[in-house]
């Protein structure tokens, strides 16, 4: 029953974040799903003991509070962003992504610049959201197999 409680609570987080991803709009700008790639790097482990949720998309977290100014991102990713969003800016398909990933690069992204905290993950990694839907029912399970016991062991 404790595996099945884990790995019930890591699907609702992957769940949870994959819509989030989809359809969560952030400060009235249009959902963060443009290429997929955070949607489907989304995984959890569970081996009996231990609990690991994870994305391989090396970008998971800018979802959640925007990039830093600093390095600028990669003009690839930021091409086909603008190949998938409604961007008209009357340049060509490079010199929009070269502009976007300059300025990124100069001041961050909005949602970095707006303070972060989208809630795309941590609307479910967080504190009562695991006590909630993990520890409480871990609790409940440990207290019935507990009690089982005893009362089986009285008889």
């Amino acid at each position: 029953m404790t595996d099945q409680i884990v790995m019930t609570f890591a699907q609702s987080v992957i769940d949870g974040i994959r819509e989030n991803i989809a359809t969560k709009q952030v400060g009235g700008r249009p959902p963060m799903n443009s290429s997929g790639k955070a949607i489907d790097s989304l995984y959890y482990k569970w081996d009996g003991h231990t609990l690991i949720i994870g994305s391989t998309w090396e970008f998971i977290t800018v979802l959640e509070d925007g990039r830093k100014p600093g390095k600028m991102p990669p003009r690839e990713a930021l091409a086909d962003y603008v190949d998938k969003k409604p961007i008209d800016g009357g340049m060509s398909r490079e010199s929009l992504a070269y502009l976007i990933q300059r300025s990124i690069g100069e001041k961050g992204t909005l949602l970095y610049r707006d303070g972060g905290h989208s809630g795309i993950l941590s609307d479910y990694l967080n504190e009562d959201y695991i006590q909630e839907n993990l520890i409480d029912k871990l609790r409940d399970n440990i207290v019935v197999i507990l009690t089982d016991s005893i009362l089986n062991r009285a008889a």
